[in-house]
């Protein structure tokens, strides 16, 4: 209850805060044309909230947007965005869902952004575990190099404390085991991208 209530007063804040930065000048606000600003507003997907925006600007110029002509264009423009492509286009960047989108709207797009939200999905889960075997192979690299030199850890001075016959045991069973994990993520990367259709990452 408290988390569904944080994120209405998250998406509150944002509609809010698109409402009060409107931009728009005073020559559009005195002559400017309310349809095509509405049509425009809409195709991009802009909030509906953004007339209340211009009219507030457009009050310190002694002028008022054209609400009706504003609103029916807006609509207009807002079917074109609507769509499932642009749906799509918004889950498979990891986009947040753009909530102007409702009602019967909403169909098409809704449908398009959680389509997209899977590939979005697949991409990310398949970046982490390229990056894990990343940080892996780096970290054998490192004892590697430690064994290799003959070197340990700092002191507390920050000097360099040559291997003892323990140590030299402790980093030699790490390399083992880190060369373990290394193997068995190169399998898990083979077998996701194998499970959804990935091209191969070259190790």
């Amino acid at each position: 209850m408290q988390n569904s209530i944080f994120k209405a007063s998250i998406i509150l804040g944002v509609a809010l805060g698109l409402v009060g930065c409107a931009s728009i000048s005073e020559g559009e606000c005195v002559t400017g044309n309310w349809s095509d600003i509405g049509y425009k507003d809409g195709v991009k997907g802009k909030p509906r909230g953004k007339l209340a925006g211009y009219a507030k600007t457009c009050a310190k110029y002694g002028a008022k947007p054209n609400r009706d002509a504003y609103l029916s264009a807006f609509e207009n423009g807002l079917a074109k965005y609507c769509t499932y492509e642009r749906g799509f286009e918004l889950g498979e960047n990891g986009s947040s869902y753009n909530q102007v989108c409702s009602g019967n709207l909403s169909t098409g797009f809704s449908q398009g952004y959680d389509e997209g939200r899977v590939v979005y999905e697949i991409y990310r889960e398949h970046n982490g575990l390229i990056s894990e075997y990343e940080d892996t192979l780096d970290a054998i690299v490192d004892v590697r190099g430690r064994l290799a030199g003959d070197k340990g850890d700092l002191d507390d001075d920050g000097n360099v404390i040559p291997l003892n016959s323990n140590e030299r045991k402790r980093l030699t069973k790490k390399q083992y085991r880190l060369e373990g994990e290394l193997e068995d993520l190169r399998q898990d990367i083979r077998d996701f991208e194998y499970a959804n259709n990935l091209p191969r990452h070259s190790f």
